[in-house]
């Protein structure tokens, strides 16, 4: 991946502008894929059907999306979908799957039973992190370079709204109940509140005084904590949603990429991609509970809350590690 500090400009959008902004603490700490000799495929974001127990994993240099029986913890399908794929996002009620491909400025949506193309969806620059709103059937997509959010209709595959953010928006968590967006805008080292009913910013939380590059967002909605993932200051943020602060900093592993919840358990997972390793959060404490080593350059992950399942994107192995939430054990390393 390709090293930097600033948000790419939207007339100058091409693969490595797509991975410069998140990755200027990534370059600093571990190889670049050439370097380290990685796979081909380069899966780097991972998201869960809990109701399908479907896996969906977006192969980055592959142009692709990796489909995964979690029964089975067999890679079933190859999907290709368009240049540069990164964020990606499963409605379990609609059973669609969101593609965000970072270099061809669109959505793709599959069709979750057949893995079947449905539509393809023209957002704005550089396309990042993606989220879904269940309830209101709607689709919010981060665009890097645009310092946007694209608003879909899920029903209709239609653009029907943009909101302006902060420089270099990266991630999207969404609350369905409480109408909340939560967008990480990694070059300001920002998170914005969006209101969903009123389309609008209310509030905006700096995760650090100095550069710290969020880039990885999740949601525990149950205790309305709001966690970031910061890979240059190798920490995660803790950030009460109620009251839009900040009440905490958690120390992790090197570069840490990506981060997601288990709100059954309140444990917070993080992908540090610098030391090959995945830090478990206790949520009620704010403290490590587990380090468990994974494949080469972790940069996603998922929770599977109905199954205690997590599951690892790494970059460089072409792989997905299974690791079992109840002993923080790997369970399955899966070949993609």
């Amino acid at each position: 991946m390709a090293c930097g500090t600033g948000a790419p400009s939207s007339d100058n959008v091409t693969t490595e502008t797509v991975e410069t902004t998140e990755s200027a603490a990534e370059a600093t700490h571990s190889p670049s894929p050439a370097a380290g000799g990685g796979g081909s495929l380069g899966p780097t974001r991972v998201a869960v059907n809990p109701t399908t127990n479907r896996i969906y994993v977006t192969n980055q240099q592959g142009g692709s999306v990796s489909v995964i029986d979690a029964t089975t913890n067999r890679s079933l399908a190859k999907v290709p979908v368009g240049v540069a794929p990164f964020g990606i996002a499963v409605s379990p009620v609609t059973n669609r799957v969101y593609v965000a491909n970072s270099a061809s400025g669109n959505v793709f949506v599959l069709d979750g039973a057949n893995n079947s193309l449905i539509a393809e969806v023209e957002v704005e620059a550089s396309p990042r992190g993606i989220g879904v709103d269940t309830e209101a059937n709607r689709i919010y997509v981060t665009n890097l370079a645009s310092e946007s959010v694209s608003i879909v209709d899920g029903s209709t595959n239609e653009v029907i709204g943009s909101l302006a953010v902060e420089t270099a928006p990266a991630a999207v968590a969404v609350d369905p109940s409480r109408n909340r967006v939560y967008v990480v805008n990694t070059a300001s080292n920002t998170v914005s509140f969006i209101d969903i009913s009123q389309a609008t910013t209310f509030a905006t939380v700096k995760v650090g005084d100095f550069k710290v590059d969020p880039s990885g967002v999740a949601l525990n909605a149950d205790t309305n904590r709001l966690y970031t993932s910061n890979p240059f200051t190798d920490e995660v943020s803790v950030i009460d949603a109620a009251d839009a602060m900040v009440i905490d900093s958690v120390g992790v592993g090197t570069g840490p990429r990506d981060v997601a919840v288990n709100p059954k358990t309140n444990l917070v997972y993080v992908a540090n991609s610098g030391d090959d390793e995945v830090s478990v959060i206790d949520g009620a404490t704010n403290s490590i509970q587990a380090v468990v080593p994974v494949g080469r350059r972790p940069v996603g992950i998922a929770v599977n809350p109905e199954t205690n399942r997590i599951y690892v994107a790494n970059f460089l192995d072409d792989t997905v590690t299974v690791i079992d939430g109840a002993t923080d054990s790997i369970i399955a390393t899966i070949a993609l």
